[in-house]
This record gives structure tokens, sequence and C-alpha cells, in this order.
């Protein structure tokens, strides 16, 4: 085990002096591809393919006269260890200038290591948690956290007269910063937290959790659950166990995706979510996006917030690009996309210079029967929201 730490080590500082003494003009640069392509959340994995697909073909592989080559390697599911393996093979061993991916958390935390040590930037398709891009100044995210859309989900539910809340969230990390976020917001609002639930990943069976909801008699539920089983499993337990009967309100933002919703069915209507992109935005860039999207991938096809985010990702490693002129070079590369701004189908976004974090739209949405099919009609917009926990925990976020 030592001898392969120390290889490894070895081998990280050398590539280090080999990328700084690398010819001037790279005709291929290459792109590290970290996704979920296979296993129960294999979705992910497939809108990142989308996305970047997308980009490649609209911009014909070429940034300049530099041709890009992205090297795909599946995570398999929540695997630091793997991930973090994948990693250090992507740089040390076939030499890509570029990271991108990260659907989960704990795979991006196991890469900052291997991003630090090799000055290799790595672009955060996903992870919901703030405090992730304190890890490494090579990080930078275009996909989004729970912050930044619970604070205001909470903040349109006060305005529409919610005062007492349960919050029921998925026993993890990012499940954690959601009952964060939904208490530390619905309190300054005037609300009251009637009971916070948390529930094992992997739950089936909400019966309980939601029987404790019932028991509080709050005005709302605001919730959180991982895209997928979970998210339809709990939508549909809450319309089929009546507490929207019993007067109580459901509030979410990712659990309602375009992806989950023939699972969870007309339980799902009229539930409230806030999130930072639905593919029914009547921009005239989204109408083109989706265009694109359907064009490519069928009529039935519908762009998500990962292969928006791909997508957008490709945009940003593009301008570091651009700022190098092709060269390694990871810390001018960062330095060109803090307060880099563009247009995207999600809307007018930027790269907060302090944070590195996305800043965008935030939309609030209801899920309505559009052209007979569910989907998450845009309603009210909170514009160019900045990432709210860096702003409420200056102390944490500057260490």
């Amino acid at each position: 085990m030592m001898k392969r730490h120390l290889w490894l080590a070895v081998a990280l500082a050398s590539v280090c002096q080999f990328t700084a003494v690398s010819v001037a003009r790279a005709e291929e640069i290459k792109v590290g591809v970290l996704g979920l392509f296979s296993g129960s959340a294999s979705w992910w994995g497939t809108e990142y393919r989308r996305g970047l697909n997308l980009w490649m073909e609209q911009n014909k592989s070429k940034v300049g006269d530099d041709t890009i080559v992205l090297l795909e390697r599946d995570e398999g599911g929540v695997n630091p260890q793997r991930t973090r393996q994948l990693a250090q093979e992507l740089v040390v061993r076939d030499q890509v200038q570029y990271l991108f991916g990260g659907s989960f958390t704990p795979n991006v935390l196991a890469m900052a290591d291997v991003v630090n040590q090799t000055k290799t930037p790595l672009v955060i398709g996903n992870s919901g948690t703030s405090s992730v891009t304190l890890k490494s100044p090579y990080f930078a995210r275009t996909g989004f956290t729970q912050w930044a859309v619970s604070v205001p989900l909470v903040e349109y539910a006060a305005k529409k007269g919610v005062k007492n809340a349960a919050i029921v969230v998925a026993d993890f990390a990012t499940g954690y910063d959601a009952i964060d976020a939904y208490s530390e917001t619905f309190k300054k609002a005037g609300g009251k937290v009637a009971v916070e639930v948390k529930v094992p990943l992997g739950t089936t069976d909400f019966s309980s959790y939601l029987q404790r909801v019932r028991d509080a008699k709050p005005d709302a539920v605001f919730m959180f659950m991982p895209v997928g089983p979970m998210s339809a499993g709990f939508v549909k337990a809450f319309k089929e166990r009546e507490l929207d009967k019993a007067g109580i309100q459901l509030f979410a933002t990712t659990e309602t995706m375009e992806s989950d919703l023939p699972a969870i069915g007309d339980s799902a209507l009229g539930t409230i979510t806030a999130l930072h992109y639905s593919p029914f935005l009547t921009t005239p860039e989204n109408t083109a996006f989706v265009k694109a999207y359907k064009a490519k991938y069928g009529p039935g096809a519908l762009p998500s917030i990962a292969s928006v985010s791909a997508y957008d990702s490709m945009t940003l490693i593009a301008q570091m690009i651009k700022a190098t002129k092709g060269k390694k070079d990871a810390d001018k590369a960062i330095a060109a996309v803090k307060g880099y701004s563009w247009m995207s189908a999600r809307g007018p976004v930027s790269i907060d210079p302090k944070t590195r974090e996305i800043v965008q739209n935030v939309y609030i949405r209801r899920v309505e029967s559009i052209d007979g099919k569910l989907g998450n009609k845009p309603i009210d917009t909170y514009k160019s929201v900045v990432e709210p926990w860096h702003i409420s925990h200056p102390e944490v976020a500057a260490k």
C-alpha cells in the first residue's frame, strides 16, 4: 500500500512537470468526463452525455483551432474510492487537461486531492452541498446547490401565506443542507417549523414518516429527496394518504423532474417546486435548445437540469481553453471564468468570482398538464440568485 501511494505521489508530481513544459499549442485537448453511466442513478450519466454531445455537435468539437476529445468514465454509483481512482487515471495516464462531472457530493469530494495536486480544473455538473467548492480553488460549479433553490421556495411559500410547515428530507449531506436552508429561511420569514423528519436513503414505504407529518398538523411540507424512486415514491404517498385533503400543501425542488413525472402520475398535479430550469421556459434561448435537443434525441425527449448543466459546462471549459490558448494553466483558466457570464437555456448566468458558484434564475414551477403530458410550468422567477449559504455563513465559507 505504501509503494502504491509513493508511486501515485511521484506520478502526480511528474505529470505537473510534464504538462508545465508541454508544447505551446495543443492540437487536441482532452476533457475527462466522470458520470453515473450505469446503476440506479444512470439517468445522470445519460443526461450528461446528451448535453455534452449536443455541445460538441454544434461546435464541431472545436474551440478555435483546438479539437476537444471527451474521455468518458463510469463512476458506477456513490463510490468515492472508484471516482478518485478514475480521476487519477484520467489526469496521470490519459493526460486530460480538464475534468467534468460529479453527480453526488461524496464522489466530488473524493476528487479534491487529485485536482489540487495536479492543478486540473474540475467543472462540477451536480452536487447540492454548498460547501463543496471550498475544497479546491480549481472547482467551479454549473449545477446548483440545495440552498440556492430552497431559499426562493420558502420565500415564495411564506409570501403565499404558509406559516407552519413540516420539513421532510432524505438522510444524507444534501438533505442536511435542505433542512438548514428551509428552517433558517422559514424562521426569518416568521414561520414555525412543526416537525423535521429524516428519511433513510432507499426508503420505499413512507407511511410512518407521513403519519408524523399529519400528526404535526402543518400548513405545508417542504421536502427534499434524491431524483428517482424516492422522489416519485414520496410524492405519490403524499397524495395516496390524502395529506392534501387535510389542507397540507407540498413544496419541493427536484422531486417532480420530467423524468420522474410518468412514474408519479397525476399525484404530482399542483405540486409547487423551485428549480433553476424547466424545459417549458419560453425564452428564445430555451426554445432553440429544446428544438435542437429533440432533433438529436427524438421528438419525445426533453432536456433536464443535467443535460443543461453538461452543455453549459462545455461553454465554461471552452472559455478556459480560449483564455489559456490551449495550454495547461489551471490558475489562468479558473481566473478566466470568475465573473464570466453568458446566456444559457436556463436564462442569464455567470460564475461568482468569489465562490466559483453559478449565479442564475430560480423558477417557481407548478406541475400541470401541458400538451397532454405532465410538466413543470414556470409561474414566477427569482432573478440572479447568488448562492445563499456562502452569504449566510461567511465565518465557515472564509475558512
